[in-house]
């Protein structure tokens, strides 16, 4: 597990389905630790990081460019379940209209889907909002799901919730 790494921008808690659904955890986990993919988590862990960047500035537009036209987003501030680049513009209007938020990923975890390519990373990060009577902060849960398509690596899912 990945701590204190220092994104503006997303908790994980991963289970492997389909032909390893019988093995233990631990075994999963080491398995995947093992048999990483560097460069393409890599690739997948730049473009979180960049959400991340661009969050804390508040450019709408970047952000929307870092998801597939087919992404699902499950956000941290609203029970919409969103597909489209119009409903994540508004989400993203939404969750930025009273200041941009600093965002540090407080833990992480990743794991490469060996037959589809899918980098997917979770953790904890937390949202810290500018305000008049001081910082509002915001701990979430997130999960994200990234592919390559087009020699980019693009967000197709993204899942965040309250920490409780």
């Amino acid at each position: 597990m990945r701590k204190g790494v220092p994104y503006s921008g997303g908790c994980l808690f991963v289970a492997d389905k389909g032909k390893d659904q019988g093995r233990s955890l631990e075994h999963n986990r080491a398995e995947h630790v093992e048999g990483a993919d560097t460069g393409r988590t890599d690739g997948a862990r730049a473009t979180l990081t960049r959400w991340t960047e661009e969050v804390a500035a508040g450019r709408i537009e970047a952000i929307l460019q870092l998801y597939a036209p087919d992404a699902i987003l499950v956000p941290t501030l609203s029970n919409e379940i969103i597909v489209t680049e119009a409903g994540r513009r508004r989400y993203f209007e939404f969750f930025l209209s009273d200041g941009n938020p600093s965002c540090t990923v407080e833990s992480e975890e990743s794991r490469t889907a060996r037959n589809l390519g899918t980098i997917t990373i979770g953790g904890i990060y937390s949202f810290r909002f500018p305000r008049a009577t001081g910082e509002d902060i915001v701990p979430a849960r997130f999960l994200f799901t990234f592919e390559e398509l087009d020699a980019h690596w693009l967000i197709t899912g993204h899942h965040s919730s309250r920490c409780v």
